[in-house]
């Protein structure tokens, strides 16, 4: 009775208002969530995913400065952009961006420290572990994954750029507004539906049915809106980088030959189905990001057509 009692309130004048104060509040926190990462609390975030040893940061090596400072050289970046993003070593075999040249909070590029890797010798085997497990370097898989962490310099160069001009696009904002406006569409829509329906006076369980119609159109819209963007970026600066040139596209396809290779090994070694069979990630129903094979794709083949008509145009 006395939990009757306090659901009932929600349906009352009052208890709607309360509902639509902490909606306003939960939209609210949804863009801060998403957005305060990339700018106010950027530094914190690139303390989260820096790559430490022995308790301290890893300092990225004279090497490494240098092949950033070609990336720079290389999306010929204004003086401005150029100082504006700091590079960092990021924990984990992936680059990384945080951040946006669209705001002043600053920007930082991710430099996993598989880069420091210019052959197989060099390959730090103990420092590496999948699952906290030690991998078995003899193997099919290990000889794969060994040879999928070694980078050329003008790959690792390809990858730093495209991190670089995904910095230079708003999809951090974007991607932060998604969420708080597909969040507050579900509540106007579940609270329009209650007011002209009459819904408040209905049977509980016909609002539930309700609230969970608009919430999964909700969560649809959020998704589809969320993995089209990133999907969106992603080749877009895919096809940034095609414009500069024969060498960048030959340099791009091995870039994603190589992250491929180890998706592909990292499967064989865990066992576990979070890559396919040919190294994308496995998404179930999403589409989160382009497919890896895809972008491989287009700078094997694809990038021709796309070069000859942007000449023609």
């Amino acid at each position: 009775m006395g939990r009757a009692g306090k659901m009932s309130f929600f349906v009352t004048e009052r208890g709607r208002e309360i509902v639509f104060y902490g909606a306003t509040t939960l939209t609210v926190g949804l863009f801060a969530g998403h957005y305060f990462p990339h700018s106010i609390c950027i530094s914190y975030y690139k303390e989260f995913v820096q790559s430490y040893k022995n308790g301290e940061e890893r300092k990225l090596s004279e090497k490494l400065e240098q092949r950033y400072k070609k990336a720079l050289t290389l999306l010929d970046l204004s003086e401005f952009e150029a100082k504006f993003a700091k590079p960092f070593m990021v924990y984990g075999f992936d680059v990384f961006n945080a951040g946006s040249f669209k705001t002043r909070y600053g920007a930082y590029v991710g430099i996993p420290s598989n880069f420091e890797y210019d052959s197989a010798s060099a390959i730090d085997r103990t420092d590496i572990k999948i699952r906290n497990q030690p991998i078995d370097w003899s193997s099919e898989a290990g000889h794969l994954l060994e040879d999928a962490l070694v980078l050329r310099e003008d790959e690792q160069v390809f990858g730093i750029a495209r991190e670089l001009l995904t910095m230079r696009t708003h999809k951090s904002l974007i991607q932060s507004v998604i969420p708080a406006v597909s969040w507050m569409f579900t509540y106007s829509l579940a609270s329009q539906l209650n007011e002209r329906c009459n819904f408040y006076t209905r049977p509980r369980s016909l609002r539930l049915v309700l609230y969970t119609i608009c919430g999964l159109l909700g969560f649809g819209i959020y998704s589809f809106s969320t993995d089209m963007t990133e999907i969106y970026y992603e080749t877009n600066v895919d096809k940034q980088m095609a414009e500069l040139g024969p060498d960048v596209i030959n340099s791009g396809a091995r870039f994603y030959d190589k992250i491929l290779k180890k998706n592909v090994a990292i499967r064989k070694l865990t066992g576990e189905n979070y890559y396919t069979a040919k190294g994308n990630v496995n998404y179930l129903i999403r589409q989160k990001a382009a497919p890896l094979t895809l972008r491989k794709e287009f700078f094997q083949s694809g990038y021709k057509d796309f070069i000859g008509t942007k000449e023609t145009s």
